[in-house]
């Protein structure tokens, strides 16, 4: 839509049941390096400078990404180093706005920021059919407007978009409680595992239910929906018989359940029925295709590291997901004695400068089974003499970027 707040619950369930064969989200051939920026090396071309700044704007646009921008220090420092390594002029995404006759660049943004050196014509009236380059190792900007060939070093640039949570309202929630809680019903999940991706892809759980209004609320929001198939809550088996508990750690001080349920080997989630008008519950395997319930707080806010305990299937993301990173959180993983642990990261979004994802086999002293950073997605690993695992998101600063959904 163009704008930076939290995408509609429709859109967002198109985009996640995908999720499972999304590419990664840097555009092909670019890393995610510091805050969100991904950056890449598209290839060394020779062309005439007055048409440099124009191909490398087609060569960018081809993966939606940008030739070099540059607003920081950081930012100078890294380029001038890549066009160290490369030895040839390397192409910068300056352009002339013909409305101001100012420079700026490619994505429309000012120049904010200039080195120590650069050509004179940085300052002046711009010109159309001119070439920006770092063009030596103390990482002056030059600028060519000839038809002279040059070679040159191509790279791009993409900065993740980051959600925004609405600080003021439910936003495409709906909202039917005293207490600030906010509502949405998803109409299409493969299983429980996606269930639980697209309620915490926006800060959201599956939803518990703790009195009859709720219940109830839950069941017409599911209607008018669509959603008349049967919908998925947050609960599952705790282990012990029949019980089940709520997954975001609520107390369990209601139930709805149909007579004769919980049923011994029917499945171990909770599902509502949403045909019938009294909203009564069963369980079901988790295997089932169901529609959703997700709840969050109206006003939303970053949670803290959360200690567990964690449960087989359980989707676990890391604090403050997707709206924030910054936070580190060790999760420690167990299963029963002779098994060993698997988990599946579905998503990882780290700026490789600053923010690490470690699993280790064990709680400690284990072998170190994976040091992951940047774009990282369906990636799964096991330990190899273990019950025990911890999964450790090591964040230095996570800026703009979205953290961990394993």
């Amino acid at each position: 839509s163009g704008t930076h707040g939290i995408l509609g619950m429709r859109d967002l369930l198109l985009i996640l049941a995908t999720l499972a064969t999304a590419q990664c989200s840097c555009p092909a051939g670019l890393e995610l390096i510091r805050d969100g920026q991904c950056r890449g090396f598209i290839g060394n071309l020779t062309v005439q400078a007055n048409q440099a700044t124009n191909t490398g704007i087609s060569k960018c646009n081809n993966i939606q990404a940008m030739p070099v921008i540059i607003h920081n220090a950081e930012q100078q420092s890294y380029w001038t180093s890549k066009k160290i390594e490369m030895g040839n002029f390397l192409l910068l995404g300056l352009v002339c706005n013909s409305t101001t006759n100012a420079w700026q660049w490619a994505d429309g943004s000012s120049v904010d920021f200039k080195p120590p050196t650069y050509t004179a014509l940085l300052t002046g009236t711009c010109a159309t059919g001119c070439g920006w380059f770092i063009s030596d190792s103390d990482g002056q900007w030059f600028s060519r407007c000839d038809s002279a060939n040059e070679p040159v070093s191509i790279f791009c640039t993409y900065q993740l978009p980051m959600p925004v949570p609405a600080g003021d309202g439910c936003e495409s929630f709906e909202d039917d409680s005293e207490e600030g809680t906010c509502y949405e019903v998803g109409v299409a999940t493969s299983n429980w595992k996606e269930a639980q991706i697209i309620c915490s892809s926006f800060g959201a759980t599956v939803a518990s239910v703790h009195n009859d209004k709720e219940n109830s609320f839950l069941r017409r929001l599911a209607v008018s929906r669509g959603a008349i198939g049967g919908m998925y809550l947050g609960a599952t088996m705790t282990g012990k018989g029949n019980e089940f508990g709520w997954i975001d750690g609520s107390k369990w001080d209601y139930n709805n359940f149909f007579p004769e349920f919980p049923m011994e080997g029917l499945g171990e989630c909770l599902v509502m029925d949403t045909e019938g008008t009294s909203g009564q519950w069963a369980n079901v395997d988790c295997s089932a295709s169901l529609s959703v319930a997700c709840q969050r707080q109206r006003n939303y806010f970053s949670p803290p590291c959360s200690t567990g305990p964690w449960t087989e299937g359980q989707v676990i993301f890391s604090p403050g997901f997707p709206f924030n990173a910054s936070t580190p959180c060790d999760f420690l993983l167990s299963v029963e004695t002779g098994k060993r642990v698997e988990v599946e990261i579905l998503l990882l979004e780290a700026n490789s400068c600053c923010d690490y994802l470690t699993i280790v086999d064990n709680y400690f002293g284990g072998n170190l089974l994976a040091n992951l950073t940047g774009a990282v997605e369906n990636k799964v690993y096991t330990t190899s003499s273990s019950n025990f695992m911890r999964v450790s998101w090591q964040p230095n600063g996570g800026v703009n970027v979205r953290g961990l959904l394993v």
